[in-house]
């Protein structure tokens, strides 16, 4: 097979601060910070795959390096992109309008994506299909491949999306995987599915696999979980939550607390913003406390609005939204903001929470976001807002504030 140089350009906010070369020097990435290992061994390996198929998958995507090491090796495959998180999608789709490969992008039909999403990259044919949605999109894939990292996915994630993959690959199918991680783990569940496999490298926590599809599993597996939660004097309610989804399995104490302090807010025509939704805990307590509640749900994870769609129907809930980003929402006119937000990156996903609760309050809205420790959160709030007010509640505080007229 011939070889065509090219220039794969990884391009983040900020600038290009790193150059990495892959394939024997016939793939050039730049990024921030350098690819994932996994997402490097698996560019190292790509030339093992064979040719002959239409449809390739790539899920596991950061950059979408993998897809374009694929693109030039095999010019003749259509790259169906995998991605949970929008975040993650937005650097796809720039990586590869950077290098001139066009691609289209689609989400599931229940969320809305906000019109500052571009979905076009534009140089040439539509090659690449990107697609942040709950599950890899059912299709048959003559080609699968797979990177993860145990030590930032869960392992029920990384197993969910073995399951899948294996259900959609065309008999005989390959399916390449790098994982950062415990190897004995994986190499378990990867045999017990495919029957076996061939290591490609295996050190320092870092291994790399490929297995072929010979027939499909006996049972599949359902990694779904279901939890009862309730507000104070109400009737136990039944959610359903999603590997990847946080608070997987049980439910969350920080989101209990922020939803029996806002429970105290609530009154019929109130519209309700819940951002960072997860399964929808705090929003769907709130109206199925007070039905006539306008819910707007926001998430940035594909499985978290899933999961909470799930439960919008299982409660017959009807005045709701689910809106898929990582920059807010468009539009304004909410009574009350709500978060339970991740306190990892020095608080920058916090601040975005509050800073959206902020942009969409009307004047006496009231945003309430949740923290352990809420001494952070309250100075942010009161540096935004004006006003900060740290509720307690099962061992965490509710930071309360008002928007001003």
């Amino acid at each position: 097979m011939g070889w065509k140089m090219k220039d794969l350009l990884i391009t983040e906010p900020g600038g290009l601060t790193k150059t990495e070369t892959f394939l024997g020097g016939a793939c050039r990435v730049v990024s921030r910070s350098g690819l994932h290992p996994a997402e490097a061994l698996l560019i190292e390996n790509v030339k093992s795959l064979s040719s002959g198929y239409e449809k390739a998958l790539v899920a596991g995507n950061r950059t979408g390096a993998v897809a374009m090491a694929v693109a030039e090796l095999f010019p003749s495959v259509t790259l169906v992109c995998h991605i949970f998180d929008v975040h993650h999608a937005r650097a796809v789709g720039r990586n590869l309008a950077a290098n001139g490969f066009g691609f289209s992008f689609a989400a599931d039909p229940f969320v809305t994506v906000p019109s500052d999403f571009s979905g076009s990259g534009s140089k040439g044919s539509s090659r690449f299909r990107l697609s942040c949605t709950a599950a890899i999109p059912p299709e048959s894939y003559g080609a699968a491949l797979f990177m993860a990292s145990v030590k930032s996915v869960p392992n029920e994630l990384i197993l969910d999306q073995l399951h899948v993959m294996h259900r959609n690959m065309a008999d005989g199918a390959v399916c390449l995987m790098a994982c950062e991680g415990d190897s004995g783990f994986m190499f378990k569940h990867i045999k017990a599915l495919f029957g076996g496999m061939t290591v490609l490298h295996d050190k320092k926590g870092l291994f790399c696999v490929s297995a072929r599809k010979r027939k499909p599993v006996k049972r599949e597996r359902d990694f779904s979980a279901e939890f009862d939660v309730s507000l104070p004097g109400g009737p136990p309610v039944r959610l359903v939550s999603l590997p990847g989804v946080f608070c997987h399995r049980r439910p969350d104490a920080g989101g209990l607390a922020l939803a029996e302090i806002a429970a105290l807010e609530i009154r019929p025509g109130l519209r309700v913003l819940d951002i960072g939704c997860g399964c929808g805990i705090v929003g769907c307590l709130l109206a199925g406390r007070q039905p006539d509640l306008r819910v707007t749900f926001l998430d940035s994870h594909a499985r978290a609005l899933a999961a909470t769609a799930r439960n919008i129907r299982a409660l017959g809930l009807e005045k709701t939204d689910l809106v898929l980003s990582d920059t807010g929402v468009s539009g304004d006119g909410y009574h009350l903001a709500l978060g339970n937000a991740p306190y990892f990156s020095d608080f920058r996903i916090a601040r975005l929470f509050v800073e959206t609760a902020r942009s969409v309050l009307l004047p006496h809205g009231v945003c309430m976001m949740v923290a352990k420790s809420a001494r952070v959160l309250a100075e942010m709030q009161e540096e935004l807002f004006g006003n900060a007010e740290i509720v307690p509640r099962r061992g965490y505080g509710v930071v309360r504030s008002v928007r001003p007229a």
